[in-house]
């Protein structure tokens, strides 16, 4: 007999519902009832819905670091979802100083014009770009006012990024490419979900920038995503190029384990030890580890952790083959 699911509870979560006091930013997801609120658009035009800081996964905390993404917990009640989640643990580009944030950052956000439209509206999921070291999904950076005035449900997303995201041991357990999981779990989520903010989960369309357009493409030669959207836009960044391939990941993360003062050959170990370092000095060191290497001869490669071909495990798997090969078999 299964146990009862763990149901999330917190400040951010009101009385349980009371159906006279329904208001239409309130809408229904597997996991449980969002209000969200209705905020005008910058320069005009009229008002959208706003449903932030959702979780579309588990919390990927304690022995979940490092690993695929788990399904969101349901919640009782109503869940708030007036402000953005955490940003992932990343360092500020500019000063290298940790921003706030927390590993519980599996969050995305939802702009619609329209909560309940005579034919289901499209949907665009971005993909933040950032160099799969920085960045988010949050509005300060990336607003819906232009694409929601076009009749078109937004969801920005955040993932994980860096040695959180992209850490690599060649393992069962940790074969990489987390952070590219998270986004299917995005993915995923709007395919379930997306209906009931006015949606068509079959008219998805996937796009991004940087590194969000190099992970928009490998979406397009992942099996993993296979089916969950329709067309995909990749912009200013493709999977062929160094910054988004792989430049010896396991060997890398020996070196962040060392770099840490931990010296261990035995992958099971290393990942026992990476779990238990505090997340600050994790984001304070990682970046770090390109400068330990003998020779850089292209100066992308410095990007530490990035999307990596997996080993088959025999498991669902993001990518087990190279980008390069899977684009030639597509001619």
């Amino acid at each position: 007999m299964q146990s009862e699911p763990h149901r999330a509870t917190a400040n951010t979560f009101k009385d349980p519902i009371d159906l006279e006091d329904f208001k239409m930013t309130r809408v229904q997801t597997a996991q449980g009832w969002l209000e969200g609120e209705e905020l005008e658009q910058v320069g005009g035009g009229g008002s959208y819905f706003s449903f932030k800081g959702v979780p579309y996964a588990a919390p990927p905390v304690g022995k979940l670091r490092f690993k695929a993404p788990q399904p969101p917990l349901p919640w009782d009640g109503v869940r708030k979802a007036t402000e953005h989640g955490p940003v992932c643990p990343q360092n500020d580009i500019f000063t290298n100083t940790l921003l706030p944030g927390s590993e519980d950052c599996l969050y995305l956000n939802v702009y619609t014009k329209n909560l309940k439209p005579k034919q289901p509206l499209a949907v665009m999921v971005f993909i933040h770009g950032g160099g799969y070291k920085s960045g988010s999904g949050n509005e300060e950076h990336y607003g819906p006012d232009f694409l929601v005035q076009h009749e078109v449900v937004l969801v920005t997303i955040n993932y994980r990024l860096e040695a959180l995201g992209f850490l690599c041991l060649d393992t069962e357990d940790v074969p990489g490419n987390a952070g590219l999981k998270d986004q299917v779990a995005a993915l995923k989520w709007v395919n379930q979900n997306i209906a009931n903010f006015g949606g068509d989960p079959n008219n998805v369309t996937v796009f991004g920038e940087s590194a969000g357009g190099a992970s928009t493409a490998l979406h397009v030669l992942s099996p993993m995503s296979k089916g969950l959207f329709k067309r995909a836009i990749p912009m200013s960044g493709v999977p062929l190029c160094d910054g988004s391939r792989p430049y010896e990941p396991r060997r890398r993360a020996f070196v962040l384990g060392k770099d840490l003062g931990h010296h261990t050959t035995d992958a099971n170990d290393l990942l026992d030890f990476l779990q238990s370092v505090p997340v600050e000095k994790l984001v304070d060191v990682a970046p770090a580890v390109y400068g330990t290497e003998l020779v850089i001869n292209n100066i992308v490669k410095m990007f530490p952790f990035t999307p990596v071909v997996e080993k088959d495990f025999g498991k669902d798997h993001f990518l087990t083959e190279d980008p390069e090969n899977c684009c030639k078999k597509e001619k």
